[in-house]
């Protein structure tokens, strides 16, 4: 199946090496729960996490998340996405089969639809 959500906001924070700094994606969630903000979906990698809210109950609390934001982590670089849609294919077996994710982002190009970000998840 398949399913989607507009009104999206995505907090892109970057910092070398941040995956050796106990505590960092801790410390940025700590910022988000102190302004009553609950995330949908949290990627990250080595020197980037990526925080997905929605941006309605972002929008009022930017300039003091973002404050917060550097004064917990002091990262590199923060920058801001607003009126992202997330979007999920699912289905059995969807995993093990070839080609599921070329025919899926074909279809978001034949649509227009730029691809910001992939998660393939554990299942």
């Amino acid at each position: 199946g398949i399913a989607g959500k507009k009104g999206f906001a995505a907090i892109n924070i970057e910092k070398d090496m941040m995956n050796s700094e106990v505590g960092f994606g801790r410390k940025v969630l700590n910022v988000f729960e102190d302004n009553g903000i609950s995330f949908e979906h949290m990627p990250s990698g080595i020197d980037t996490m990526t925080i997905f809210v929605h941006q309605s109950e972002f929008e009022e609390k930017e300039q003091k998340v973002l404050a917060g934001i550097h004064r917990a982590v002091a990262p590199d670089f923060i920058d801001l996405e607003a009126n992202l849609a997330l979007i999920a294919v699912v289905g059995r077996g969807m995993r093990a089969t070839r080609g599921t994710a070329g025919r899926i982002f074909s279809a978001l190009a034949h649509a227009n639809i730029n691809v910001k970000m992939i998660d393939q998840g554990s299942s």
